[in-house]
């Protein structure tokens, strides 16, 4: 008798647990980001972007520096998804990444980029 109550209430438990969860709200989108930059000592960059969130296109604008070894121009053009979004204005913000490369003819680069969870 004690067994089977002790079922009923942890049942119980675990159907009021179930009930009162709530989905996330946080969503994932896709980014594209075309990004120039050139320089000789000091760098300099800019590009364009599109964020894709629920079927809609949100274009942004990028910008950036660079000091130190620097000599010639490129593009590269970044493709990835955006987490954590409760929309389209979570991706604004300031942005830093440290790095070091070098090509002589071509090379590669790679970016992540996180925004903010409250």
């Amino acid at each position: 008798m004690r067994e089977a109550s002790l079922i009923g209430a942890l049942a119980a438990l675990a159907i009021g647990v179930a009930g009162f969860s709530a989905p996330s709200l946080a969503e994932t989108g896709s980014v594209a980001v075309i990004f120039t930059k050139g320089g000789f000592i000091v760098g300099v960059g800019g590009g364009e972007g599109v964020l894709t969130l629920r079927g809609k296109h949100y274009p942004f604008t990028v910008s950036g520096m660079s000091v130190g070894f620097t000599i010639g121009a490129s593009t590269t053009k970044l493709v990835g998804r955006a987490l954590n979004l409760r929309g389209p204005a979570s991706i604004e913000g300031s942005y830093s990444a440290a790095g070091a490369g070098g090509a002589i003819a071509a090379g590669a680069e790679a970016c992540n980029c996180r925004t903010p969870t409250a």
